[in-house]
């Protein structure tokens, strides 16, 4: 049977959510024993902001892999939240234009040594050459997807 051969120590999906669920509750800690108002969601969203300014809502999409949905009540939220706000496109009204605000530019910036220090602290234990390895593999497999070089460098 088919079910039999499902093996989550196996499944590489189930091993990357999982990681991704223990770094963010980690990172929730730190947010909130730093007195950080903002979910680690909302962070990662205004992330790609701060480093591109008028960034497209529909790439804000691409970027987060999140249907368009997710990310439009994401952006409202931080929007009211005096963190971003969305500006039409001269050309085409549907399409949005993100701009992060002083606050929100103040919050990322505040906070990027908190994600640096989880990040430094869940990898501590791990011998740098399977980091590497690790990373360059997750990162082939993500390639094809998505481009990095604007919006996804290691800087924050």
């Amino acid at each position: 049977m088919a079910i039999d051969k499902l093996n989550p120590r196996e499944s590489l999906g189930f091993l990357a959510w999982k990681v991704a669920r223990l770094i963010a509750g980690d990172l929730t800690a730190r947010f909130t024993e730093a007195g950080v108002s903002v979910s680690v969601e909302q962070w990662r969203a205004l992330i790609p902001v701060y480093k591109v300014d008028g960034l497209t809502q529909g790439r804000l999409c691409e970027i987060l892999s999140q249907e368009k949905t997710g990310v439009s009540r994401l952006v409202a939220a931080l929007e009211k939240r005096g963190l971003l706000v969305r500006v039409a496109d001269e050309h085409d009204r549907r399409v949005k234009h993100l701009f992060i605000t002083d606050e929100g530019r103040r919050l990322i910036e505040a906070t990027a040594d908190l994600a640096i220090e989880n990040r430094l602290e869940v990898e501590k234990d791990i011998d740098p050459e399977d980091l590497a390895v690790c990373k360059r593999v997750l990162w082939d497999i993500i390639k094809p997807t998505l481009e990095i070089e604007n919006c996804c460098s290691e800087k924050v």
